[in-house]
């Protein structure tokens, strides 16, 4: 199983916009972002998506740690630049009078004595606790004074005798105030009975966040299901909270259910992905994602990246191939996708793979993305962009390109393919100075001087026991001896006994023939030949185009 990272973030995500139809380039891989006409409005739109659904597990941690109401009064530290000290008030002597205390309030408002018209109110509530009118004028002139507490107080006791209005201008303040213990006094009776709306739904379940109680929040909504049937808010909500319980079942089953009866979405895919890929199930992870596909638009970019990481887990190239390119040309790959991309484009097209790794290269500068685009940039023969890619590294090398024998080795392909064969041999003897095992780079400086005829290096290089190679050096060694006019040991490597069982097609007995005539070996030399013309001549009575083993 290939590794992979699942990083959950079960609040539910909006379904985005409607698909663009845009027709991908040809040259897919020269048009990264080429998609993304709205690419600073996704991403904004992602990052609120993640503040929003880590807010509630940040304040749950923060009131588990500190032992803490939410409340700014409880916080500490500077109050907030609306906050006022509550107002001591001494209330008017003796007692109420209806007319007289009307007539004050109209006094103190025509005169703006706002402080005299706040007493007048308050000792006219402690007189007359069941007037509901002195209440809303407390409610009023506190509401000036800056008295928020004082309000609050007041709309809470109307709600709680039946007033539906004070009731949502109580639970909008007390939300304000961070007052999550009010909040869960307001709604959680309407909660039970299943007349909420889903925003005070929101409200409620957040409050019961604020004071640390989530499991609470989770019994009063299967208290509302089993009274009021299945809802999908409630369901969602079901979920999200049961992840923050650790009951990934529970979740798990609230999602499915949610999709059962209300048919799956986008956003109700990847969070239902995201659940079954942390218990391993990639296959049915991946199969979730598969039944929304047809829904997913181009702006739904967290369903392309788990959807691309989840056909890679499962070896599903081909899926994780176009998801990886749609997230390539929306330019909002990671560095991991284009990590994946350069290794599902190498093997059929490296000059993709070369431009990949490129602009990983360019966006995140990691030596990983660098290596990639030298060693695709090689096998395209793409020599220029190979040049420019050498010479990007200054002369100081901040990044120690340089003690990397990648470099040398893509180095020593570009000059000795522009005809520097002095420069390449200087870069091939590099990486075996930094790796004096690195077979390739011993392979590619012995096909560079021998396709070059440098003889007199190939003396030099092979001073040693010529004649015991490396299994990857035998055909480059035994072609050299023979450059070198050393045939004889050009035939002992040619007649070893693994090769001569490996390899016995026409053109090898066709070489053979060549250094058994340069040997002195004439009869051998017709010997070989004739069994080489013989086995050309079996394929062409055959009809067949491909090699004839003996």
């Amino acid at each position: 199983m290939r590794s992979g990272i699942f990083v959950l973030c079960c609040l539910c995500l909006p379904i985005l916009a409607q698909a663009r139809t845009v027709t991908a380039p040809a040259d897919w891989w020269k048009a990264p972002g080429s998609l993304a006409s709205d690419d600073a409005q996704w991403r904004a739109k992602y990052l609120r998506q993640k503040e929003v659904a880590n807010a509630f597990a940040a304040d749950l941690e923060q009131s588990q740690k500190t032992g803490k109401g939410m409340r700014y009064l409880d916080q500490g530290g500077e109050s907030p630049s609306w906050y006022a000290p509550p107002l001591v008030v001494q209330p008017y002597p003796g007692p109420y009078a209806s007319r007289l205390y009307d007539l004050a309030w109209s006094a103190f408002l025509q005169s703006h004595r706002l402080h005299e018209a706040y007493r007048l109110a308050y000792t006219a509530v402690q007189l007359r606790p069941e007037d509901r009118q002195w209440r809303q004028r407390l409610i009023q002139v506190a509401l000036w004074l800056g008295q928020r507490e004082q309000a609050l107080t007041q709309w809470t006791w109307l709600a709680q005798h039946g007033d539906a209005a004070a009731t949502q201008q109580a639970v909008t303040l007390a939300v304000s105030l961070s007052r999550p213990d009010l909040v869960v006094q307001l709604l959680s009776p309407a909660a039970r009975a299943g007349t909420l709306s889903d925003a005070d739904w929101k409200s409620l379940i957040f409050a019961y966040g604020e004071l640390g109680e989530p499991d609470r929040a989770l019994r009063i909504i299967d208290t509302a299901l089993r009274r009021g049937g299945p809802r999908r808010y409630l369901l969602e909500q079901k979920a999200y909270l049961s992840y923050q319980l650790g009951e990934l079942h529970q979740s798990l089953s609230a999602l499915q259910r949610s999709a059962q009866i209300y048919g799956t979405t986008v956003h109700i895919a990847v969070e239902e992905a995201r659940l079954l890929s942390m218990r391993g199930d990639y296959r049915l992870a991946f199969q979730a994602l598969k039944r929304a596909r047809t829904a997913a638009t181009l702006d739904d970019v967290p369903f392309w990246q788990l959807y691309a990481l989840l056909a890679w887990e499962i070896h599903d190239d081909s899926a994780a191939f176009a998801a990886e390119k749609t997230l390539y040309l929306l330019g909002a790959a990671s560095k991991y996708d284009l990590q994946r991309l350069v290794l599902l484009s190498g093997k059929e097209s490296p000059e993709a793979a070369m431009h990949v790794a490129e602009e990983g290269w360019r966006r995140y500068h990691l030596p990983l993305f660098y290596f990639e685009a030298l060693y695709y940039a090689g096998a395209a023969q793409q020599w220029q962009t190979l040049g420019g890619l050498l010479n990007q590294v200054p002369a100081n090398d901040p990044d120690g390109i340089r003690n990397y024998p990648a470099y040398w080795m893509a180095m020593g392909q570009w000059a000795s393919a522009e005809g520097n064969f002095d420069a390449a041999g200087r870069a091939y003897a590099e990486v075996l100075h930094l790796n004096p095992e690195d077979e390739l780079a011993q392979v590619n400086l012995l096909w560079m001087l021998i396709d070059h005829d440098r003889v007199a290096t190939l003396r030099a290089l092979l001073v040693g026991d010529a004649l015991h190679p490396a299994p990857g050096l035998r055909d480059a060694v035994a072609n050299a001896l023979e450059r070198m006019g050393r045939s004889r040991a050009a035939l002992y490597l040619n007649l070893a006994p693994d090769r001569r069982a490996r390899d016995g097609s026409p053109r090898a007995l066709l070489q053979q023939a060549g250094l058994w005539a340069e040997s002195g070996s004439s009869g051998i030399a017709w010997s070989q030949r004739q069994q080489a013309a013989r086995l050309s001549l079996e394929a062409l009575e055959r009809g067949g185009t491909g090699v004839v083993q003996p």
